[in-house]
């Protein structure tokens, strides 16, 4: 696909909701990275250890975990755009426990508060694959990310600006502030968005009747399985894994890079930077040869390149760590893409929002159990295994994709 053809054309992308959800991306994007800069070494900073920082990410992953089933429930029985409208203000009033927090223990209230508005996030990406034409899904997940990705790009600047300029405490907040103005800033923005579900109830589902139903959205998110393709399934298998260690030991690259391997702040922010920019060229030319040359190979790709990026990663030096995290943001922005692309081709428009709902339960429940398992590798058995581990787990599910996973002949609207 021409990259001409995302603004025109019967196949454009960049056009109502698409371009509306990606506005508010890049908004919000724009400013989260600011505090994620140093998050984990704010909390270190504010009583908790090294350990606690996993207990931290265990209690949002089972937080955004619970909601993730009735959220998809409701994006395919009430409709998408309520959900996503509103609790993305919800996300914007969460941010005021990080702001100030006294304690880690607020740091975690406000996690919990925040992933428990990510109720929204089937029914956010039934949305995305819903505008996006079959044909262009590869060029305009890619192409959004590419553009997400270079707006990310001054965060870890700034970061360290507000740092030295307000001394580290401070200056977190002040980051966080100005994260909570950009998400009011895309709640806003989002109130624009047309439903894209044709039976879908415009109106405000009824949420005390969404929790009653509960068992039965559990079993109806469980029972889509069997309504769509084994190559799907065996998708949702392979990102639950992956995606666990990858958030799991992304809590702890800051605090290994500063304490071991003796990274300073301003080259940690340095470092965060090469990473935005140097996959944003790399995505845009993955995003439009995927749609010509197929997904799974790219998926493949995504995988493999962990293992280069974290046996780097242990050792490095400034200069090694630029590479390492080239191959690593590379990878994850390849995975994900390919994973994302590959769940809409497979997956009918009425049961995205439920199958999302259901892989995002497991996804947040791995990812809570291997945020246990990897902090306790960290702080008790050697900071390098989580990184390792994630290295070692990549081949085999390469592997795994490789043969289990088929691309349809035949993509789902």
């Amino acid at each position: 696909m021409k990259l001409a053809a995302l603004f025109r054309g019967e196949q454009a992308v960049l056009r109502g909701n698409f371009l509306l959800i990606t506005l508010s991306w890049i908004i919000m994007f724009s400013a989260q990275p600011i505090p994620d800069t140093y998050a984990s070494l704010f909390y270190l900073n504010l009583g908790a250890d090294a350990f606690l920082l996993s207990v931290i990410g265990f209690a949002g992953s089972i937080a955004v975990a619970l909601v993730q089933l009735p959220g998809g429930y409701l994006a395919d029985k009430h409709g998408r755009r309520w959900l996503v409208t509103t609790m993305t203000f919800g996300l914007a009033i969460g941010t005021l426990f990080f702001i100030f927090a006294p304690s880690w223990h607020f740091i975690m209230i406000g996690l919990i508060v925040q992933n428990l508005c990510a109720i929204y996030g089937p029914a956010l990406m039934a949305m995305v694959i819903d505008s996006l034409p079959p044909q262009s899904r590869g060029t305009g997940f890619s192409f959004q990310t590419a553009i997400t990705t270079l707006v990310l790009l001054p965060a870890p600047l700034i970061a360290q600006f507000l740092v030295v300029t307000f001394n580290f405490d401070l200056g977190m907040r002040v980051g966080y502030t100005i994260a909570m103005v950009a998400y009011f800033a895309a709640a806003i923005l989002r109130l624009r968005l047309k439903e894209t579900l044709p039976n879908g109830d415009n109106g405000k589902p009824d949420l005390l009747k969404a929790l009653r139903e509960y068992p039965k959205s559990v079993r109806e998110s469980i029972y889509v399985w069997r309504k769509v393709p084994k190559s799907a399934f065996n998708l949702f298998l392979a990102i639950i894994t992956i995606n666990g260690l990858v958030v799991s030991c992304q809590t702890y690259f800051v605090v290994y890079a500063t304490l071991h391997l003796g990274i300073t702040m301003p080259q940690w922010a340095i470092i965060e930077t090469f990473r935005y920019l140097s996959i944003a060229l790399p995505a845009i030319v993955a995003g439009l040869s995927m749609d010509v040359m197929g997904r799974k190979r790219f998926l493949i790709l995504g995988y493999l390149l962990y293992v280069p990026g974290m046996l780097l990663f242990i050792n490095a030096d400034f200069n090694v760590m630029l590479l390492a995290f080239f191959f690593f943001g590379l990878g994850n922005l390849l995975q994900l893409n390919s994973y994302n692309v590959l769940m809409g081709d497979l997956i009918p428009r009425g049961l995205r929002g439920t199958a999302t709902g259901c892989l995002q339960f497991f996804m947040f429940m791995m990812q809570a159990f291997l945020q246990v398992l990897i902090g306790f590798l960290y702080a008790f058995v050697a900071p390098q295994l989580p990184f390792l581990l994630l290295a070692a787990t990549a081949i085999p599910l390469s592997v795994f994709v490789f043969f289990r996973v088929y691309e349809p002949t035949t993509k789902e609207e």
